[in-house]
């Protein structure tokens, strides 16, 4: 499980962005948290602990390896 503070990495438009874990919120099953600095119209994210290694990676390297493919980018709209 992610902790509070941990740098994530996360793609958009082809870039690997670096951003703080923050409000970690267990679930029955998962976990939901929102990244510092990557918000929207409406305020911060919600990420689901599912994106882990999909959307959001937990070093720069791994996510350098997908920076070229669109499917893994976070949406960078409102």
């Amino acid at each position: 499980m992610l902790k509070e503070g941990q740098i994530v990495y996360y793609l958009m438009n082809g870039y690997v962005m670096p951003g703080k874990v923050m409000d970690i919120e267990k679930l029955e099953n998962d976990y939901e948290f929102s990244i510092e600095g990557y918000a929207g119209c409406s305020g911060p994210h919600r990420i689901s602990s599912r994106q882990i290694h999909m959307n959001i990676f937990l070093d720069e390297k791994e996510a350098q390896q997908y920076k070229d493919n669109p499917q893994m980018y976070l949406p960078s709209y409102c």
